[in-house]
């Protein structure tokens, strides 16, 4: 039962905090998609700049000219950042393209050069399936990015890294491009084939065999944040947006355009620095990926404090629920005697009985409506304490003074059942709400009389130490029983014997408990010797 009314209030209050959560998220990451979407452009821009330097220095340059394309092409890399991807193309001053940056590409020493002068160019003969799958192994294995043989003697073993003896591609030679159909690493224990295609680009052209001592792979498929898919679809939306942007125009150096919109943009036109090329670029992006980029603990955090947020507010609720649910059970249990009284003897004044009973009847009616309102009472001032809508009103107060006139009012009852009060106080000052200190002294006392027994003894002690105030009210009598120490502050609550005497209404010591409670405070109850001990903690006492 329990359970379910806290879950049942658990679901709602998580709910409705979600919802606002969800709120400041999406508040949270259009603004971090602005400030990405500023970083991208801004490093694209420099991007460019040093990819068109580069570019310059391989056609300035001593290469061969058979060479200086594939040379061109591997410093056309992409530019990768979590949820957007940009791509790069190069063409000449009469709009014809030098190089464009590869999805996939590589390069490889053949034995005993050390010199990286053959180049794997992927894309003409892989699928977009066989570079996810090749991005993947890779992905899996990042050793594989780079490969190392000890069989050329340009290489030796080393424990820090993964040494093998001999490359092998075997595809079909264009100048210095290789378009590999099968890549294999060889360790010593055992080959391990990094590609073998069977795409239609090699029928009927001879294949050749190159070893190697030393190979690189690499593919934005690999080191991007995103999967491999997802790396995939932005690149060719990157390179969509440039062919939208050129609309199958040859670009020249007079001519400058650009456009953007939705999830991406394209620029293409000469450069400053470099006004014999000319460049274009395109950026595509995930509009959600970009905006909760480096978002991630950000999002964490909050949801778990949300979480922990709700448990507590449920849990309160729940509690309060309970408490309101039991308060009611108990109210109406302790309600039902004196209404049933009231009803029989009114029912009784209806008839017509004795005069000389009709005083009797009527005094009974009246005390019986004395203790319902009492109850009432006490179950209100209960209501306004629990739920700390009855501020307390601070004041100075002579804690020896009160706890001593207390005693005095108590003394007349005392008298007549004989029972000897004794005050052992220590001069005491406490910033608190009189009222309620009042009413503490004075349930604690009601308590100790309502238990001892004529002849007996009520003692009440008043100490200071360490800034903490300490009161007991002692009172002679029955010990109360172990399992019953624990629940005597709470609200209905009294022992069997209690119950069996009819005495109290069970809600003394539960206004005790919240008014010590609104004092920062601590009570409790512990026997003794030949009787009981009900004591009173509060802090701040002069």
């Amino acid at each position: 039962m329990k359970d379910r009314v806290f879950w049942r209030i658990f679901r709602s209050v998580f709910l409705s905090f979600f919802a606002l959560w969800l709120l400041l998220v999406g508040v949270l990451t259009f603004q971090n998609l602005d400030a990405k979407q500023d970083q991208v452009e801004h490093a694209m821009g420099s991007y460019e700049e040093s990819t068109l330097k580069n570019c310059q220095l391989v056609l300035e340059g001593t290469a061969e000219e058979w060479e200086k394309p594939a040379i061109l092409t591997n410093r056309m890399t992409s530019y990768d950042t979590a949820g957007a991807m940009g791509v790069f193309r190069l063409y000449d001053q009469e709009g014809t393209e030098l190089a464009r940056t590869p999805l996939t590409w590589g390069s490889f020493c053949l034995p005993g050069t050390g010199v990286y002068d053959h180049y794997l160019c992927f894309d003409t003969v892989l699928s977009e399936e066989e570079h996810v799958a090749l991005a993947k192994r890779i992905r899996a294995n990042p050793i594989y990015t780079h490969f190392y043989g000890t069989e050329g003697g340009l290489y030796e073993a080393s424990d820090n890294e993964r040494v093998g003896l001999r490359g092998e591609v075997i595809g079909v030679q264009e100048g210095n491009v290789v378009y590999p159909q099968k890549l294999v690493y060889y360790y010593e224990e055992g080959p391990v084939v990094l590609l073998d295609t069977d795409s239609s680009f090699f029928q009927d052209k001879a294949l050749t065999t190159f070893p190697f001592d030393a190979a690189q792979v690499s593919s934005p498929l690999v080191w991007s944040k995103d999967s491999p898919e997802q790396a995939l679809t932005l690149f060719r939306a990157a390179e969509g947006r440039i062919d939208s942007l050129l609309d199958g125009r040859k670009p020249g150096t007079d001519w400058t355009g650009g456009g953007g919109g939705g999830q991406g943009y394209a620029r293409c036109g000469p450069s400053a620095d470099q006004p014999e090329l000319i460049s274009a670029y395109g950026v595509a992006y995930h509009t959600w990926r970009l905006g909760s980029s480096g978002l991630e603990f950000t999002y964490g955090a909050t949801f778990l404090f949300l979480l922990l947020l709700a448990l507590r507010v449920s849990k309160r609720q729940a509690d309060t629920l309970r408490r309101e649910r039991s308060l009611t059970r108990a109210a109406a249990h302790e309600l039902k005697t004196p209404a049933a009284v009231v009803r029989s003897y009114a029912e009784a004044l209806r008839e017509d009985i004795a005069p000389e009973k009709r005083e009797e009847y009527l005094s009974v009616l009246m005390d019986e409506a004395d203790r319902m309102g009492v109850l009432v009472c006490d179950l209100l001032e209960l209501s306004r304490m629990e739920g700390e809508e009855k501020r307390l009103l601070p004041e100075d107060v002579d804690l020896t003074a009160l706890v001593a006139g207390a005693a005095q009012r108590l003394g007349r009852s005392a008298e007549e059942q004989s029972i000897r009060v004794v005050l052992d106080l220590e001069p005491v000052r406490i910033a608190g709400d009189r009222m309620r200190l009042e009413q503490v002294v004075d349930n604690l006392l009601s308590n100790a009389l309502r238990h001892t027994p004529p002849g007996g003894a009520i003692r009440l002690t008043l100490v200071r130490w360490d800034r903490i105030v300490r009161l007991a009210v002692e009172n002679d009598g029955e010990p109360i029983p172990p399992e019953d120490l624990g629940r005597l502050f709470e609200t209905f609550w009294r022992g069997e014997k209690e119950r069996a005497r009819a005495g109290g209404s069970g809600l003394g010591l539960a206004l005790v408990r919240e008014a010590v409670r609104l004092h920062r405070g601590f009570c409790g109850a512990e026997n003794i010797p030949g009787g009981v001990r009900f004591w009173v903690e509060l802090p701040g006492g002069e």
